[in-house]
């Protein structure tokens, strides 16, 4: 597939509002399982009470789930490249503000007008690839929360190290 998607293009801003979409429906989808769960199984136990109710409504909630995605996953691809595109700006904004800073005089320092001024351009220049990442940035965690529960599915002698932030293994661990 070429990607041919551009950054705040109206394409990118309907892909990123049907992401939005999904991610609010999931975690209507993951709360509404959470509650059929917490009523349907031992508090103390964490069992169902009954397996094939409990494995059918399981169903409907991956069902549903997949369901939500089916607006994202044809330009999901598209996504994670127009962010991966977000992410070099962010690498060569911080790479200019690098080479801006060697060439500052020797009087230019943190508090004077001759360094404030152009670390200022470069926070500006920075800001909306930082605003998007602040809005969509959790979906990375959640992705990899998704991938390492998969991955200790189909090889359960496996065992990784890599550190889930809470939030995200605090959702993971909610999937049950």
């Amino acid at each position: 597939m070429t990607i041919s998607l551009e950054p705040a293009s109206p394409a990118h801003r309907l892909y990123l509002s049907q992401l939005a979409i999904y991610l609010r429906e999931s975690r209507q989808i993951l709360a509404a399982w959470d509650t059929y769960s917490d009523q349907h199984s031992d508090p103390d136990t964490h069992q169902p009470y009954d397996e094939d109710a409990y494995g059918l409504r399981q169903q409907q909630r991956d069902s549903d789930t997949l369901g939500a995605f089916g607006r994202v996953y044809y330009h999901a691809d598209e996504l994670v490249h127009v962010a991966e595109q977000q992410l070099a700006q962010l690498h060569a904004v911080h790479d200019d503000w690098l080479a801006v800073r060697r060439a500052l005089p020797a009087h230019a320092r943190p508090g004077t007008e001759a360094f404030e001024e152009p670390l200022a351009e470069s926070y500006a220049e920075a800001w909306h690839y930082l605003d998007q990442w602040a809005i969509h940035g959790q979906a990375p965690f959640a992705i990899n929360a998704l991938a390492q529960k998969q991955s200790k599915a189909s090889a359960p002698a496996l065992v990784t190290t890599t550190p889930v932030p809470k939030a995200a293994a605090a959702s993971s661990a909610a999937r049950r």
